[in-house]
């Protein structure tokens, strides 16, 4: 069972003016090295590769990456999805499900471990617990129904 969540609006104004406020801060660090460091050349061109690829990634990350919710064999897992790609970040037994509930204004000032969400205020937003090896691990979801029926009848 498999649930795929993406943000509903990319904000094409706002990913543009942080592209252009990366190229400045980019372009000013490099103005920097060159005037202060004239000796090392390569280390201006090496700075500027990590800071291009910072950017890049950042970019990357923020707002074209997606969330992927899947049950399979009786484990919960997280993945973010950037392209084709699928990067894991939490696996756990279902079975050591402890919650499963809609995330309320009284949880508002509760730190989560993992938010699987682009919207914290959304309306389907989801909170669950697990208990993991010492301590109790809570994260944010938007599960469909079909994720949450499977997730409650696991759910302790």
């Amino acid at each position: 069972m498999e649930q795929i969540v993406e943000k509903r609006d990319k904000p094409v104004i706002k990913i543009f003016l942080i592209v252009i406020g990366f190229v400045i801060a980019i372009d000013f660090v490099m103005f920097l090295m060159k005037r202060y460091i004239e000796g090392f050349p390569y280390m201006t061109n090496l700075i500027a590769i990590f800071l291009v690829v910072i950017s890049c990634s950042y970019i990357l990350i923020k707002y074209f990456s997606k969330y992927l919710y899947t049950i399979q064999e009786g484990q919960l897992v997280f993945y973010r999805v950037i392209g084709k790609k699928r990067f894991e970040i939490l696996r756990a037994d279902c079975t050591d499900l402890i919650y499963v509930g809609p995330y309320d204004e009284n949880q508002k000032g509760e730190k989560c471990s993992y938010n699987f969400t682009f919207d914290k205020n959304g309306e389907e937003v989801y909170i669950g617990k697990l208990k993991g090896n010492n301590n109790r691990i809570s994260f944010l979801f938007s599960p469909n129904k079909s994720i949450l029926k499977e997730l409650k009848r696991y759910k302790k």
